[in-house]
């Protein structure tokens, strides 16, 4: 009588295994996991596979140098100066006057202070003659090294905040976040239009950004069409506070049509 086949097979003995010690049955363990590829996004990584790490040593759990890269692109993203921060780099920053290249010597000696007598930047005056693109170079080399850069569009952001007045706690924590965000760069400060001055509401505003980050000392990055003595003019107490935290970082650019860089090509 014929037996079914599954019966035959069974009788047949199982190959003897090989005996595994336990750090090779760890270490194989271990190569699967460093194997199977993660479902992180923003940075394709070969090193971890988008895991974010590896295992070593079993199961300690080390932390790849692509979760630097994958931070400061979030961060990047947050900051709202991603459309701009690979075209208006320090390499693409043209220097063919003195004043160009030092405002630039100046910006990367501010990149690398190693003391806080000087928390604020501040390039003011001609319009077009490179203001934001300094200051946003000096804040794509703070993203990249994962410090939080909060990018403030004056006119922008004014009236969206202004708008927000009434709603209590959601008012107040946008302004907290300018007031203690690690870096904070303020474009075009009391921007308005032609013929028009900031209003008593916008000059409050910045005075209370200002003064909160002037006290606690911390990095803010200023451009404004207006030159410190324009500035002064405005709001003598809000001028003070950036002249005197910039110190020697303190640039205003005279009025000449010449150094506006947006007619030239």
């Amino acid at each position: 009588m014929l037996q079914p086949i599954g019966n035959i097979l069974g009788k047949i003995p199982d190959a003897p295994a090989e005996s595994a010690s336990p750090d090779k049955y760890e270490q194989r363990q271990m190569d699967i996991r460093n194997a199977t590829p993660g479902s992180l996004e923003g940075y394709d990584c070969e090193k971890c596979l988008n895991r974010g790490g590896s295992y070593v040593n079993g199961n300690t759990w080390r932390e790849c140098e692509c979760m630097k890269i994958r931070k400061a692109v979030k961060l990047i993203e947050k900051s709202g100066l991603k459309p701009l921060i690979d075209r208006y780099t320090f390499d693409n920053y043209q220097t063919p006057e003195v004043w160009q290249k030092t405002i630039k010597n100046a910006a990367e000696a501010f990149l690398n202070l190693d003391d806080n007598n000087e928390w604020f930047f501040g390039v003011f005056g001609q319009t077009g003659s490179g203001k934001t693109h300094i200051c946003t170079a000096m804040a794509g080399r703070y993203l990249r090294r994962c410090i939080p850069v909060n990018y403030m569009i004056w006119n922008t952001e004014v009236k969206r905040i202004k708008a927000t007045a009434n709603d209590g706690e959601p008012h107040l924590k946008e302004i907290r976040l300018l007031q203690t965000v690690e870096v904070l760069y303020i474009d075009d400060l009391f921007k308005c239009k032609a013929g028009s001055e900031p209003s008593d509401a916008d000059v409050r505003l910045a005075f209370e950004i200002i003064n909160a980050r002037y006290n606690a000392r911390l990095i803010t990055l200023i451009s404004s069409e207006f030159t410190i003595d324009g500035l002064r003019a405005i709001d003598s107490a809000t001028a003070g506070r950036i002249n005197e935290a910039c110190g020697m970082f303190n640039f205003s650019i005279e009025p000449n049509e010449a150094r506006n860089y947006r007619w030239k090509k």
